[in-house]
């Protein structure tokens, strides 16, 4: 596939000093005039929309798609859950610390995101062809026979071959567009920036549910080609108008010596720079609980109203959209409650309200009307956690090894969603296929028990653990120096 040419970005030198009358915000390097300031982050949250609608497509879209060509739970929960996890895990860890250390005449996540962009867009096309190439590759003898071969069918087969790889791509796009957004966004305005951040993104996800999700059956082909040359116009921008300021140099921590005997001294730098401190572990805790909840689980939600309650696909995706409009007006107000109280104190109480929100869910959703409810209550919920749970790794990680922290909480949390939270899901589901109890509960009436009503008790547990490791990382900040002279160790 032929690749674009990356352009000569402009001189890197330092912003002209803001007039007098006129407020400079400063981001490492970088100096922003207030009209500066909004263009950098137009450009970033135009970023974003793209990268809610492709990040929305596994846990709204895939599930759909794949349960139609006949694929079981356990299979679901692999290509949504364990994939990624393990992309994670893959790239992450590397990728950060590379990128942390990268000195290039473009900055230090731009080349990266540039070369990594056309590959996701790529990818992404051919996902929903799945189907024809199973279909077309199907027609030779001997790839048929080893197709037949295996566990699961050619078409399910492909599917996973091809998210797999537009994942992999799409993590590396993950872990820079986040380390630039640390690095160009002025801390002062953080906060604010990340509420505008979570409320496009709400954008994006109200795309797909009210207007998309109903019409995957007949235009899922339509659906992937769109998002696709929308990432590839959409990043491509960013690298062209956004620019990253000058790092300090990279301390020569690992010596200079060759092969095997660099790469571990690097390996023992990495666990050594990530793991020791309680502060950062606890923050790995809670992220775990929380991509878990998303990436484990949340794929299988959809099927709650779908299979359980009898309702169709485009009553749901209406339904579950209404939660990103509620944000929209939600987002600023909560961005400013974040800058004046950090992080902590806002996710605490988003928190509390989805582990309610998806208890309640199990025992009182009985219809349309009470999963309307539901859905704008952890709805609104999810989006104050999301935008607060990275907020937090803001304030926490040390900005010199934001991304190499992040890729070190990424080992861990890719291990237990791959390896137990997504296939233990998924194998529990399709144990539980059949399954039926009913309960009667005052003023609700008989409530039906399926395998899928069990995925709110699931998620409930998991945001309930996060709201106990929030607890213990408050202590330990508490020790450094938090709420006011919060040091971060390194």
């Amino acid at each position: 596939m032929p690749h674009p040419k990356m352009p000569s970005p402009p001189p890197l030198s330092p912003a002209p000093p803001a007039a007098a009358s006129a407020p400079a915000y400063r981001a490492g390097t970088l100096t922003y005039s207030a009209g500066g300031l909004r263009k950098v982050f137009a450009w970033l949250l135009a970023g974003e929309v793209v990268f809610t609608l492709i990040d929305m497509i596994e846990p709204k879209v895939l599930p759909v798609m794949l349960k139609m060509h006949g694929a079981s739970d356990q299979e679901i929960g692999v290509i949504i859950g364990s994939f990624n996890a393990v992309l994670q895990l893959l790239i992450m860890a590397p990728l950060g610390y590379m990128s942390d250390r990268l000195r290039t005449r473009w900055g230090r996540r731009i080349p990266i995101l540039f070369w990594a962009t056309p590959f996701v867009s790529f990818f992404l096309v051919l996902t929903p062809f799945a189907p024809d190439f199973a279909n077309g590759i199907m027609r030779f003898d001997g790839p048929a026979r080893w197709l037949q071969s295996l566990s699961v069918t050619p078409v399910i087969f492909f599917f996973a071959l091809l998210v797999f790889l537009y994942r992999t791509a799409q993590t590396v796009t993950n872990v820079t567009f986040f380390g630039l957004l640390r690095d160009v966004v002025p801390d002062t305005h953080m906060g604010r920036f990340l509420a505008f951040f979570r409320l496009f993104g709400a954008g994006g996800t109200f795309i797909i549910t009210y207007w998309l999700l109903g019409h995957i059956e007949t235009h899922s082909k339509q659906i992937f080609v769109g998002v696709a040359l929308l990432n590839l116009v959409g990043f491509f921008a960013i690298c062209w108008f956004v620019r990253e300021g000058r790092y300090p140099p990279v301390p020569d921590a690992v010596p200079a010596v060759g092969g095997r005997s660099k790469l571990g001294a690097a390996v023992k730098t990495f666990i050594a720079e990530s793991y020791r401190h309680p502060v950062y572990l606890w923050v790995y805790f809670i992220r775990i609980c929380l991509y878990g909840a998303l990436l484990g689980l949340s794929g299988f939600i959809i099927f709650f109203p779908q299979y359980e309650l009898g309702m169709d696909l485009t009553s749901i995706g209406h339904m579950l959209s209404w939660p990103s409009l509620a944000w929209i007006f939600l987002a600023y107000p909560v961005g400013r409650l974040v800058d004046a109280r950090g992080a902590s104190y806002v996710l605490r109480l988003g928190l509390i309200v989805i582990t309610l929100g998806y208890a309640l869910s199990f025992f009182l959703v009985v219809g349309p009307m009470t999963f309307l409810i539901s859905s704008l209550v952890t709805g609104v919920a999810f989006w104050v956690v999301m935008l607060t749970g990275l907020k937090l790794t803001q304030e926490v990680f040390h900005p010199q090894r934001y991304s190499q922290l992040a890729g070190a909480n990424t080992i861990v949390q890719s291990i237990l969603i791959a390896v137990v939270i997504s296939p233990g899901a998924g194998w529990i589901l399709d144990a539980l296929q059949g399954w039926h109890q009913t309960l009667s509960l005052p003023l609700v009436g008989d409530v039906v028990l399926g395998p899928y009503r069990l995925v709110n008790l699931m998620l409930a547990a998991l945001y309930g653990l996060a709201w106990f490791g929030l607890n213990r990382l408050r202590r330990h900040m508490e020790a450094h120096g938090a709420p006011d002279h919060y040091v971060a160790p390194l």
